[in-house]
């Protein structure tokens, strides 16, 4: 268990201030290989890296998070990434915060079975230990994979939250926030936030992308001060529909034609790919343009999947298809474009979200017809405008 005494007020009076250089950590451990908390620690005591074993030296006063560091000529592969005053408040108030809400908690667990150290590793009694991993400093989406794969393949949930660098009052289809994308049912595609000056999570939930413009979503603030972390792993939104207008479709338009004029790399690929095939981005049939918002798990536009769509349904000979031999070609259509789901555990689910989604949508455009033995292709909406 962790001792709590972390003073979430008295820390935030520092926020900001950046310990990088170092290697630096919150727990360390003692000559009897006894895990401390820097809070507690003892000037007078020698302690060593709980990782590489080379003695650190503990830093506390009244302008930093008490924590322990390497010296700055010593290297380490545990904790090699430095952090910033943030992470080394964000983790201890998260601690606090779980640990007043009844959880076991352990800061900087080493898990040597998987060579990994959670900045968080919570329990409840009956449930399986979750790993929260603050994030604060730029992560590569290979390393962010390994370790959220190797959590779960150890038995452990996993939960990301990300710190100010990644924090934007509007998030848009290329955030660099959105590689820590997750979901769950209750939520569906969704980001979670820390803010050590309101000692708060901010949970934006219900994610959907629109091509052009920032993602919608939903928000919910939950305050560690008043609100025990059963309100977040309780929480069940009900998640609302957007509704597209038409004036959203105008402005799309219209950015088509901005692009096209700009020359923006994005659309004059597009274009050149309209123009291999007998027509201009200005000549798509009307049901190409995407006019609902989706799940935003996509590299690319939405128009330019479904432009990739359109031109393979032009090329097949087929008139009637079965309902899988048309999922298995919009899923053809769909893979090229799909972004890294490095932190979603059934990305395959999400995947036949969308397959879904582009079947309804078909129907309702009336690109497709049932008939007797399956769908047939409706040619006049093949063709160029």
């Amino acid at each position: 268990m962790v001792t709590n005494l972390f003073g979430c007020d008295f820390f935030c009076a520092f926020f900001g201030a950046d310990l990088r250089g170092g290697d630096e950590m919150l727990m360390a451990h003692d000559a009897n290989q006894q895990a401390i908390n820097a809070t507690v620690a003892h000037r007078k005591t020698g302690y060593h890296c709980p990782g590489c074993q080379a003695p650190v030296q503990l830093k506390r006063g009244t302008v930093m998070t008490p924590h322990f560091a390497h010296q700055r000529d010593q290297a380490c592969q545990t904790f090699s990434e430095g952090e910033t005053a943030e992470h080394l408040l964000g983790k201890q108030q998260l601690a606090a915060w779980f640990l007043a809400s009844g959880y076991k908690v352990q800061l900087e667990a080493p898990l040597t079975a998987i060579h990994q150290r959670p900045d968080l590793l919570v329990q409840l009694p009956g449930q399986k230990p979750l790993a929260i991993e603050f994030q604060c400093s730029p992560l590569a989406v290979p390393r962010l994979k390994a370790r959220t794969l190797g959590y779960r393949q150890h038995g452990y949930r996993v939960l990301w939250v990300l710190g100010t660098p990644y924090q934007q009052a509007r998030l848009r289809p290329t955030s660099k926030a959105l590689k820590f994308l997750q979901y769950n049912q209750q939520w569906g595609c969704y980001l979670a936030f820390w803010d050590v000056q309101q000692v708060a999570l901010c949970l934006r939930f219900n994610l959907l992308g629109f091509d052009g413009d920032p993602l919608q979503s939903q928000r919910q603030l939950f305050w560690s001060q008043r609100q025990p972390v059963d309100q977040l792993m309780t929480y069940r939104p009900t998640l609302l529909v957007p509704q597209i207008v038409a004036e959203q479709f105008q402005r799309r338009q219209r950015r088509l034609v901005i692009g096209r004029l700009t020359r923006q790399p994005r659309f004059m690929a597009l274009q050149t790919l309209c123009y291999q095939h007998g027509g201009t981005l200005a000549t798509l049939p009307l049901w190409v343009y995407p006019m609902q918002a989706k799940l935003p798990i996509l590299t690319t536009a939405f128009l330019a999947w479904q432009v990739q769509l359109f031109i393979a349904l032009r090329k097949q000979p087929v008139q009637v298809w079965s309902l899988l031999a048309l999922r298995q070609l919009i899923w053809q259509t769909l893979q090229p474009c799909l972004a890294p789901m490095s932190c979603i555990e059934t990305p395959r689910h999400l995947c036949q979200h969308l397959i879904q989604t582009c079947l309804n949508e078909l129907m309702t455009k009336q690109v497709i017809r049932p008939v007797a033995g399956g769908w047939r292709v409706v040619q006049r909406q093949l063709a160029w405008r």
